[in-house]
């Protein structure tokens, strides 16, 4: 099933999860625009508060590239435990469907994006940027920046030194950045 959803946005973020509780300390910040977890991911958006349009797709195969509108495209490998992947809807009754087409495992999550420098850490009630996020079930591989931005540019060189390895354990301690700074003082764990 293909639909768009108004998804509430806070603090820059908004979460594709797996209905468990996210554990911030397994989060890859290097790519800017997809933070992998340990299972999920956060979806970093250009708005602080308020609401983007997302759109999902759950495919059992890789599509072909969809690249015309998009001004961002970046994929990463994100694990499912539960076979349940989905976009927090956040403060949205609304929910879209499930990213997993074939249950737990391994997908392959590309996330396409447009309008994140519209209104850079402003805040938009009614959705200007758009997203597009496509996944299909996938072993581990490193991510892969399809069209880059100056944003997801700044991102990477900012994250040379973080581990871009199959995932972070929670034990693993990395170097905190800026961006998980900011994501613990959100989540009130500072």
């Amino acid at each position: 099933m293909d639909m768009t959803l108004a998804v509430s946005v806070n603090d820059g973020l908004f979460c594709v999860s797996d209905g468990e509780s996210v554990n911030v300390d397994t989060t890859r910040w290097s790519n800017g625009l997809i933070a992998p977890m340990d299972h999920g991911a956060w979806v970093l958006t250009g708005i602080h508060t308020g609401r983007v349009a997302v759109r999902t797709q759950a495919l059992d195969h890789a599509p072909p590239l969809e690249a015309s509108s998009w001004e961002e495209i970046v994929e990463a490998s994100v694990y499912s435990p539960n076979g349940a992947m989905f976009v927090d809807p956040g403060y949205v009754t609304e929910e879209l469907p499930y990213l997993t087409a074939e249950g737990p495992g391994w997908y392959r999550l590309r996330v396409h994006a447009s309008g994140r420098s519209h209104n850079p850490d402003g805040t938009d009630d009614e959705p200007v940027e758009q997203y597009l996020l496509t996944a299909w079930p996938q072993e581990w591989i490193e991510q892969a920046v399809l069209r880059s931005s100056s944003r997801i540019e700044d991102a990477l060189a900012a994250h040379t030194s973080e581990p871009h390895g199959k995932p972070i354990t929670p034990t693993d301690q990395g170097r905190v950045s800026a961006e998980r700074a900011r994501l613990l003082r959100h989540l009130g764990r500072n």
